[in-house]
């Protein structure tokens, strides 16, 4: 299997950084450019778009910039409360051991699954993550009721079924950023088998 150079993921994943934050930064900018002809309504929409600005920095931070310490299950789902999808996506994480902070590299590796999942359900649903460290952990993204099946992105089954893959766009990187962390890790990834037609459970292991 292979993998663009390092370079050019980098890249890839600054421009897609440089996306998902464009929309709250534009809110903002906008709401403050027109402050002083207005009152506390405008206000009140810029101080939402900065702290959703906030949230979702602190998001990547941890996500893509690379952890420096341990994280409980709480705190990562109040982290993934700043991800683009949400509050269309909701992520669960209450299956998880709540008294058991996973490891930096762990921390990483269950963000981007958890923003990968979320791009299953175009028209919302509920991504859930279970499981430990000792046994691994388990994703699943569900649509809501009356929503399109949820669906992984076609770039990233065609990875994990190990086709040879182009440079991804910025809408593509988190699926090869997801199996580069997985394999720096120590860990696996594969794909439950499924007998319905909703998407496969997403399975992260300890080798």
């Amino acid at each position: 299997m292979t993998f663009p150079p390092d370079t050019s993921l980098a890249r890839t994943l600054c421009a897609r950084l440089c996306h998902d934050l464009g929309g709250a930064i534009g809110s903002l900018a906008g709401a403050l450019d027109l402050l002083p002809k207005a009152g506390d309504e405008l206000l009140e929409v810029a101080q939402e778009s900065a702290s959703a600005l906030r949230q979702r920095l602190r998001l990547y931070g941890a996500a893509w910039g690379g952890p420096t310490e341990a994280m409980e299950p709480a705190a990562m789902e109040v982290l993934l409360s700043g991800a683009p999808a949400a509050p269309r996506v909701r992520f669960d994480l209450s299956n998880m051991e709540q008294a058991v902070a996973l490891p930096a590299p762990l921390v990483s590796i269950a963000l981007n699954a958890a923003l990968l999942a979320a791009e299953a359900l175009p028209r919302g649903g509920t991504v859930r993550l279970s499981g430990s460290v000792l046994d691994g952990l388990m994703v699943l993204p569900a649509a809501d009721l009356g929503a399109p099946p949820a669906a992984w992105p076609a770039g990233f089954l065609a990875l994990m079924a190990g086709q040879a893959q182009p440079v991804p766009g910025p809408r593509e990187v988190l699926g090869p950023l997801l199996y580069a962390l997985v394999a720096e890790a120590g860990w696996s990834a594969s794909l439950a088998l499924s007998g319905n037609q909703a998407a496969a459970p997403l399975l992260l292991t300890p080798r």
